[in-house]
C-alpha cells in the first residue's frame, strides 16, 4: 500500500458510513470487458458518505468514479476513489402521487416488484437488471417509449451530491442535464423520484424466426417485413428487432446453435386482443418459428428482448436514423464474420413529444434507433476486432445523430 493510498483509506474510514478496502473490491459488474482499478473503495451508505468521499477525494487530488450495476461501464476507474453505490437500493412507493423514490443502487426489478402491489408500473426497460438512475441519466429508451416517452419525462426530482453537498432539484440547468445527458465530474446522483404508471393491461414477447446458417448470409425478407409493418402503427405498439448469428457452441439450444436468429420484440399497452390485431400482418407476412407475444406482467419484461443476463465483456454503439434505406437492411441481414448483434427500435409517438419540463434527451426527432453490440474476451475475438465490427454494421445506415444509452464497453 502506498503512502497515497493508505492517506486515502485512512480519512474516509473516518468520515464514512460504508465499507472502505484498499483496491478494487470484488462486486458484480454486468460489464466485464473493463476492469476498475481503484486505489480505494468505498460502500457509500448514503448521501452524506457520497459527500464525504467527494471531499476527501478533492482534499487528496484523487478522482472519483461512480458505479452502481455497471452494465453501461465504459471507463472504469484508474487509481483514486471508485464509489460504490449499489448498496443504496432503496425503494419507497407512494400510490397517492404514483410515484417512487429510487436510491442510486437500485435496478428496475426493484422499482418494478415495489410498485406492483399498488397497481403501478414503471416507465423501464428491457432488462431488470439495469441500474436505474444510470437509465435515467441516458434518458431511458423504455419498453413502451412510444406510448410512454422517454423513461426521463418522469423524473420528478433529483437528489444529487457534488462539493457543495446535498441537494434536490426539481428545475433547472442541473435538472435538465442529468435527465438525458448525465452528471458531470464531481457530481453523483444519490436518489430519484419518478412517476409510476398505471398497470393497465400490457402485452408483450417475441416473434423469432431462423434467417440460416450463421456463416452464410441470411434472408433479409423478414426484417423489411418488420420495418414495413412499423409504418402506421399507434403509438401503443413498440417494437424492435435484433438479428443474432448464434457461434456453434454445445451449452446454446440446438435450434440457435449456429444459426442466424432474427427476433421481434414487441410491447403493447393494451389487451392481447388489441395486440393481435395490430400483429396480424406482421404474423401473416413471416413464417414464424416461435412466437411467445401474451399478457405481460412488468415484472417479466426480460421476455420481450430475451437479452442476455448474466455478466460478460461486450462493446457496442448506436446511430439515430430517419429511416430505414433498403440496403442498409439486406446488409444487416447478410453480413458474415464474427458474432455480433445488430438491432434496431422503433420511436416516434411519445418519444418524439416534447417533454413537460425540458431534458437533454436526445433521438426526439429520430424514426429508430440502430445499434449494434459485439461480444469479446474469453477465446472470441479481441476489442479491436469486435470494435471494428460494430463500426462495420453502423456504416450503411445514414445517421443524424447518436444516444448515449446504447454505447458500452470500453470507450
Amino acid at each position: 500500500m502506498t503512502t497515497t493510498t493508505q492517506s486515502l483509506h485512512t480519512a474516509l474510514s473516518a468520515r464514512v458510513t460504508g465499507r472502505v478496502v484498499t483496491g478494487a473490491a470484488p462486486g458484480t459488474c454486468f460489464q466485464t470487458g473493463t476492469a476498475h482499478r481503484s486505489e480505494v473503495t468505498v460502500a457509500a451508505g448514503g448521501p452524506a458518505d457520497v459527500a464525504a468521499v467527494l471531499d476527501v477525494a478533492d482534499r487528496h487530488g484523487a478522482p472519483v468514479t461512480v458505479h452502481a450495476s455497471g452494465h453501461g461501464l465504459r471507463v472504469p476507474a484508474a487509481g483514486g476513489v471508485l464509489l460504490d453505490t449499489s448498496a443504496m437500493c432503496g425503494v419507497g412507493v407512494d400510490p397517492a402521487t404514483a410515484s417512487a423514490r429510487v436510491g442510486a443502487g437500485a435496478t428496475w426489478a426493484d422499482v418494478a416488484a415495489a410498485a406492483a402491489p399498488h397497481g403501478l408500473r414503471a416507465p423501464s426497460g428491457s432488462a431488470p437488471s439495469v441500474g436505474v438512475a444510470g437509465y435515467l441519466s441516458g434518458g431511458g429508451l423504455g419498453l413502451a417509449v412510444r406510448s410512454d416517452g422517454w423513461a426521463a419525462d418522469h423524473v420528478r426530482s433529483i437528489e444529487v451530491v457534488d462539493r457543495d453537498g446535498v441537494r434536490e432539484v426539481t428545475g433547472g440547468e442541473v435538472f435538465t442535464r442529468l435527465r438525458g445527458t448525465g452528471p458531470r465530474s464531481g457530481e453523483v446522483v444519490t436518489a430519484v423520484t419518478i412517476g409510476l404508471l398505471p398497470a393497465d393491461p400490457l402485452t408483450g414477447g417475441g416473434l423469432v424466426t431462423v434467417l440460416g446458417p450463421a456463416d452464410e448470409p441470411g434472408d433479409p425478407a423478414p426484417l423489411h417485413a418488420w420495418a414495413s409493418w412499423t409504418a402506421g402503427l399507434p403509438d401503443a405498439v413498440t417494437s424492435g428487432v435484433s438479428v443474432v448469428p448464434y457461434p456453434d457452441l454445445p451449452f446454446l439450444p440446438p435450434h440457435l446453435r449456429g444459426r442466424r436468429v432474427l427476433r421481434v420484440g414487441v410491447t403493447v399497452t393494451g389487451t392481447t386482443a388489441e395486440a393481435d390485431r395490430w400483429l396480424a400482418p406482421l404474423r401473416a407476412a413471416v413464417g414464424w418459428d416461435d412466437d411467445t407475444v401474451g399478457p405481460l406482467d412488468p415484472v417479466d419484461s426480460a421476455r420481450v428482448y430475451a437479452e442476455p443476463e448474466f455478466p460478460h465483456a461486450y462493446l457496442g454503439d448506436c446511430v439515430l436514423v430517419d429511416g430505414l434505406d433498403p440496403a442498409a437492411l439486406d446488409r444487416v441481414a447478410t453480413r458474415t464474420g464474427p458474432m455480433a448483434v445488430t438491432g434496431i427500435r422503433h420511436l416516434g409517438g411519445a418519444a418524439g413529444r416534447a417533454p413537460r419540463v425540458p431534458d437533454s434527451v436526445r433521438g426526439r426527432d429520430a424514426a429508430y434507433l440502430v445499434n449494434a453490440l459485439a461480444p469479446f474476451g474469453d477465446g472470441a475475438v479481441d476489442p479491436a476486432t469486435a470494435r471494428t465490427e460494430v463500426t462495420r454494421i453502423l456504416h450503411p445506415f445514414t445517421a443524424t445523430g447518436t444516444h448515449p444509452a446504447f454505447r458500452f464497453g470500453p470507450a
